[in-house]
């Protein structure tokens, strides 16, 4: 029974049949509204503004009205440059519904990589939040990218250089709420989301419904319930919150909590508020609510999905009461491995088994070869009937990742004899912060290029409650740089996760013979080490400030 519970049919037995039919993701909305017209679908927690599917529906189809009425066609790339909130929602349902490609762009992003992910995407149409820093951000790429047509802001109006500008209110003051006449199709592409790439800026992976919906129907292989409601406060710009719990509450019919960021402190006032009955785990979570709480206050979760490490599962069950179903997937790859539909055939500390055998999701560790192994750690390569079509106008880079049909993760992983996959370390080299992948080549890339620096490596440093943090190993030509220089200068240049909390000079770096610099040699002796250095959160406690 336990492995039927992982197969496609099973999920699909648990859907009405209008949404086990739905082909894509405007088929599943307009199909919720049809099901459940009255039930509330999506609360943004920070405001309590709730929707219902009816509501998300003829919103998503005013605003692809609107859209279309200014020439965005089926195909094209549209930016959403939002925070979290229900109109980020309805901005990417509207895409869906248009046929167009909804790039979402990371907030927290600075000018050079907001013109990273345009130029990346090759984004034609831009909806952004009437924020002026987001307009800054914004200016410079639009005056200098020929093929940004138009932007759209959400409230008033903003002056570019380049491209068309448009008040959004009184676009869809003018738009029809009935459905768009546009065809759309289960391989077409919808979605261009950014991954965080180890040999440099984000890479633009492409997602097509398929993706999407066999994504949303693999996280309901865990025991959620219609009548609950699912949490997530994670950025709407990840695969996570858009496909597990904003797609997923909504093929289930279920009510969707929409936070804007993870606090420990308010999380159980948000669990009680909203009748949170399930949430989605990262990293760093379990930590942060031990920390915050001597004792859980009473609450109406049963259920955590997402990742955990082995020794803080069972103990995290029992302190909050509920169950963890541990979950993997990559951004190239959404549909999950589960560790277990199940919850009788759970293996600590396991990532699971492939969702979906039954559409030819395969999993497996290999080595160099291209052997399997069985008990010993090797790379893990998929065969997930979800992935990506590849990243944009990229196939050098798509060929180091899927091939053959197989997607080759950059993890390191053991399987077992009985199938369970267990996760090991990175084969990549990056910093995983707060849920946060970080190159590490792209912070070196901004390190080195401060006049006075030589070379740069950036490594991970443990940390207990964020999983890792990120230290600058800076090696220097002119001995006046100081650390506060190495910060402000990534400070200004990327987002503040990305900014080294420790910075530390030297004379040298060890190399292979081929003169590479050996990080992983320098990470191994960084986690064995107590003192990380120059810490910017004792040294220079106001650096984002500047």
């Amino acid at each position: 029974m336990s492995e039927r519970a992982l197969t496609y049919e099973a999920v699909q037995s648990k859907l009405a049949p209008a949404m086990a039919d739905a082909t894509t993701v405007g088929d599943a909305v307009r199909a919720a509204a049809s099901l459940w017209p009255d039930r509330d679908y999506l609360t943004f927690a920070p405001t309590g503004e709730t929707l219902t599917f009816t509501d998300v529906h003829r919103q998503s189809n005013r605003l692809a009205n609107a859209l279309a009425d200014i020439g965005v066609e089926p195909g094209d790339r549209v930016g959403i440059y939002y925070e979290n909130s229900p109109a980020f929602v309805v901005a990417i349902y509207a895409c869906a519904k248009l046929g167009a490609i909804q790039a979402p762009i990371n907030w927290k992003y600075r000018e050079r990589e907001v013109t990273h992910a345009i130029e990346a995407a090759e984004i034609s149409t831009v909806l952004v939040q009437a924020d002026d820093d987001y307009h800054e951000r914004l200016a410079p790429v639009a005056a200098d990218y020929d093929t940004l047509e138009r932007v759209a802001v959400t409230d008033g109006s903003i002056d570019l250089d380049g491209g068309d500008t448009y008040s959004l209110p009184s676009l869809l003051r003018e738009a029809s709420d009935d459905p768009p006449a546009r065809d759309v199709e289960y391989e077409d592409a919808f979605a261009i989301m950014y991954t965080s790439g180890t040999t440099g800026l984000p890479k633009p992976a492409v997602l097509t419904h398929r993706s999407y919906l066999l994504a949303a129907k693999s996280f309901l292989g865990a025991p959620l319930s219609p009548d609950g409601a699912n949490y997530n406060p994670y950025p709407l710009f990840h695969v996570n919150n858009q496909a597990y719990s904003m797609l997923g509450s909504l093929v289930l019919g279920g009510r969707y909590v929409l936070g804007d960021a993870f606090t420990a402190s308010g999380f159980f006032d948000i669990v009680s508020q909203y009748d949170v009955t399930s949430f989605n785990l990262i990293g760093g979570v379990p930590k942060m609510l031990d920390a915050t709480y001597d004792e859980i206050p009473e609450n109406s979760l049963d259920l955590a999905i997402g990742p955990i490490s082995g020794e803080l599962w069972e103990p995290f069950e029992d302190r909050l009461d509920l169950d963890v179903v541990q979950i993997y997937s990559q951004t190239e790859s959404p549909v999950l491995l589960m560790n277990h539909p199940d919850l009788d055939a759970r293996r600590v500390p396991a990532i699971g088994k492939p969702m979906f055998p039954d559409l030819g999701h395969e999993a497996w560790v290999q080595d160099e070869d291209g052997e399997e192994l069985i008990g010993e750690t090797g790379e893990l390569v998929r065969t997930d009937p979800g992935a990506m079509n590849g990243y944009w106008k990229r196939p050098e880079k798509t060929e180091e990742t899927l091939r053959e049909g197989r997607i080759y993760s950059g993890d390191v992983a053991r399987k077992d004899a009985e199938g369970f996959l267990y996760y090991v370390d990175r084969k990549k080299f990056m910093v995983r912060r707060g849920g946060e992948n970080i190159s590490a080549q792209e912070v070196e890339n901004v390190i080195d290029e401060l006049p006075g620096v030589s070379e740069s490596a950036v490594l991970p440093v443990p940390h207990d409650v964020l999983g890792e943090e990120v230290k600058a190993l800076v090696q220097r030509r002119d001995d006046s740089i100081t650390e506060r220089d190495i910060v402000d200068r990534v400070a200004e240049t990327l987002a503040p996760y990305k900014v080294p909390r420790y910075v530390e000079f030297t004379e040298s770096f060890p190399r292979t013979p081929t003169e590479r610099i050996r990080r992983v040699q320098l990470a191994d002796e960084e986690a064995e080490r107590a003192d990380h250095g120059w810490d910017r959160n004792k040294e220079y406690p106001d650096w984002d400030e500047e």
